[in-house]
């Protein structure tokens, strides 16, 4: 969901809207709430949802349906206040394809969606957890295709140029590579093609690889030390070499103002405890991202801030913290195993699933409502997104 902006009057020293819209945003949301957990069980995909996409075989074993739902519910909840007390502004609800597969909001982005928006709020459905404040890493998957040249391998090995050695050479290189790259990065490879029988001398061979970084800056500089290795790897071995680049997931910058304002709602309005939620301002969700979220998960000596923080996971809702304020928030959905496995379907089947998809909602729904109608909030959200971009160097200083 996202909002644009209607100059209103500040309100000094807000904590918050009052209490009857909170209580009109809850009890349209409450409403709406055995429809919305029809569209749920039957897997429909409103047009207005935001992630409308699910995983081959294992379905919504992302947690995308609750995501709809929460969108879904968010908007109901503004704009039955937007028309009932009048408020000016825009409501935006957004449908977002292939975001498991094609990075869709990457491709959104590039053609200007969310530029003219004042904030963009999601949610996201966890195991075992919730806060206002999700870590990612930046993503970027590229195929690799070499081309060589076929040759008789024992009559005539001269007369040919080995793409499958080129591809062998900088699958080679990058594991070399990863010796001296950072904890908070990583490369993953697969040769998908290499040749077809041991007597001919490939002429093609393709690979499919995947960066990953602390951030979209250092995910730049990762992939600067990778290309070469792929063009020396084709010249040694006389190919040529092309590197198609897939959708760019950039990190999710979370913003801070709407983040403690989401966790202010859920602890204050919404029915949650402060055991029950992650405080946002816990930066050691941001300290080490190289562990293994499952085995965080499953180690009872850390704690819930520790769980948190070694997410692995990549999203394309990064690309939208880039170009505006925003944050994706998650919510627990008392799974026993982490996203893109059966029981986490299952469990995102629950009607446990479908409530707390709908708390969150109604936090985002207030949250929007706030930057309509407050323009101190508004103003407090917009520079500290605008100090992240200078931090990240895509705002001059």
């Amino acid at each position: 969901m996202a909002i644009n902006f209607i100059n209103q009057p500040s309100s000094e020293g807000t904590t918050g809207l009052p209490k009857h819209v909170i209580q009109l945003v809850s009890e349209a949301i409450d409403s709406a709430s055995s429809e919305l957990r029809r569209l749920n069980l039957e897997k429909r995909k409103p047009a207005s949802c935001l992630p409308d996409d699910a995983l081959p075989e294992l379905g919504h074993a992302c947690g995308h349906n609750l995501i709809a739902t929460s969108t879904l519910a968010s908007a109901v909840g503004a704009s039955a206040a937007m028309k009932e007390l009048i408020i000016p502004g825009t409501l935006i609800v957004m449908g977002t394809p292939a975001e498991e597969t094609g990075g869709g909001k990457y491709i959104m982005a590039n053609h200007g969606a969310w530029k003219d928006c004042s904030v963009v709020l999601m949610t996201h459905a966890m195991p075992d957890f919730s806060t206002a404040r999700t870590v990612t890493k930046a993503s970027w998957k590229f195929r690799a295709k070499f081309h060589g040249k076929a040759a008789h391998a024992a009559a005539a090995p001269w007369n040919g140029n080995n793409a499958c050695d080129a591809i062998v050479m900088a699958y080679n290189g990058l594991g070399l590579l990863r010796q001296q790259i950072q904890k908070t990065e990583s490369i993953q490879s697969v040769i998908l093609e290499a040749g077809k029988a041991p007597n001919i001398i490939p002429d093609y061979a393709e690979g499919s690889f995947s960066l990953r970084a602390f951030d979209s800056k250092a995910l730049e500089r990762l992939r600067s030390r990778v290309i070469p290795i792929f063009d020396g790897a084709a010249a040694s071995m006389g190919c040529t070499v092309e590197l198609f680049w897939d959708a760019l997931y950039e990190d999710v910058v979370t913003n801070m103002a709407l983040a403690s304002r989401y966790t202010h709602y859920m602890i204050n309005d919404l029915g949650l405890t402060p055991a029950d939620i992650l405080p946002p301002s816990d930066l050691s969700a941001k300290v080490d991202q190289n562990g293994s979220s499952y085995v965080a998960r499953r180690n009872t000596t850390l704690d819930p801030s520790q769980k948190a923080l070694t997410l692995q996971i990549s999203s394309d809702f990064g690309n939208c913290s880039y170009i505006q304020p925003g944050i994706q928030t998650l919510f627990s959905i008392n799974a026993t195993d982490m996203p893109h496995t059966p029981s986490f379907q299952k469990a995102a089947g629950t009607d446990f699933a479908h409530t707390e998809s709908l708390r969150a909602g109604k936090a985002n729904a207030l949250i929007g409502l706030e930057v309509l109608l407050d323009e101190g909030f508004y103003k407090e959200v917009k520079s500290d997104w605008i100090n992240d971009m200078k931090e990240r160097g895509r705002l001059p200083e």
